[in-house]
């Protein structure tokens, strides 16, 4: 049996609540195989927490490795410190890119170390991920994204967990969280492109050039976690005032942030076409706040899903 040096590289920034909750989660497999039968590490990329959690991590977990930022890292500049600190290890195999508000299954790194014994390739290998609220919806499989139209898919998304999503799956992009990535990757492609894509897109634009270079993306269904979704963001914000709306389009906090959408369609498609369906995309978020908001002047809301 070969053992491997895996690198879990965790962003952090303040929801000390979160980071406590990932770490005991992580202490209480040690017994499991895939930490028996690797060498782990763990690191934490803290972009400038003023809720003490660096002082809590240090105290209560000494061997986890507190990174510290500037506080203007973002996502995947709190990605690339962390990163940048494993590759420093030349034993370093491979990166887990994980997140403080996911909750993996009993079984996840049991069924983690059976494929790692299995891959025969450098793939990057990715979780099936699930709402927390509701558990029982997908929250993503994965993704397509077609180069000519444009058209980014997420796989699963809101529906219910069925034989549908029960087979490995072979995609364009993830989400980043619960991704094992192999070093090699790293190596050829580069780290996260936090010029561009500081927040959102960062993951996905990652994948879309790892796949480009080659490498294999796969969701395995029985790697199973679930995210609490309503922790950041404003694209999470309900009822959105005009100012909030229109912050929205150019925050690096949104995910509906306009120039992002525009270097992430400039940098991967290959038709003019799909910049259409990026125009539909933002008459479509325009336009339903818009219809919302003269629905609410008649006290009728918009339902949760």
């Amino acid at each position: 049996m070969i053992m491997s040096k895996i690198f879990f590289v965790i962003p952090v920034f303040n929801r000390l609540k979160y980071t406590k909750e990932c770490l005991k989660i992580l202490e209480d497999n040690q017994e499991s195989t895939f930490f028996k039968n690797n060498t782990i590490e763990i690191v934490i990329a803290d972009d400038g927490s003023t809720d003490g959690t660096h002082e809590w991590v240090k105290t209560n977990y000494p061997k986890v490795v507190v990174l510290k930022g500037s506080g203007n890292l973002w996502y995947s500049g709190s990605m690339n410190l962390g990163i940048s600190y494993a590759l420093k290890d030349a034993s370093c195999d491979y990166i887990m890119i994980w997140e403080n508000d996911i909750f993996p299954d009993e079984s996840f790194f049991k069924n983690l170390q059976k494929i790692i014994e299995q891959s025969k390739n450098p793939d990057i290998i990715c979780a099936k991920i699930f709402f927390r609220n509701p558990p029982d919806r997908i929250f993503s499989m994965g993704g397509y994204f077609n180069l000519k139209t444009g058209r980014k898919e997420i796989i699963g998304y809101m529906k219910p967990d069925s034989h549908e999503f029960n087979n490995v799956l072979s995609v364009d992009w993830f989400c980043g969280q619960g991704v094992l990535v192999p070093r090699v990757v790293f190596d050829k492609i580069g780290l996260f492109d936090a010029n561009a894509f500081p927040q959102y897109h960062g993951d996905s634009d990652f994948a879309l050039r790892a796949k480009k270079a080659g490498f294999s993306i796969l969701v395995h269904p029985e790697l199973r976690v679930w995210n609490d979704t309503e922790t950041s963001g404003l694209s999470h914000i309900k009822n959105k005032s005009l100012k909030i709306f229109i912050r929205s389009l150019y925050s690096i906090r949104s995910n509906n942030n306009i120039s992002k959408d525009i270097k992430f369609y400039r940098r991967h498609t290959t038709s003019a076409r799909a910049y259409l369906t990026l125009v539909k995309s933002y008459v479509w978020y325009i336009g339903s706040y818009l219809m919302w908001k003269t629905l609410g002047l008649f006290h009728i809301e918009k339902k949760d899903n």
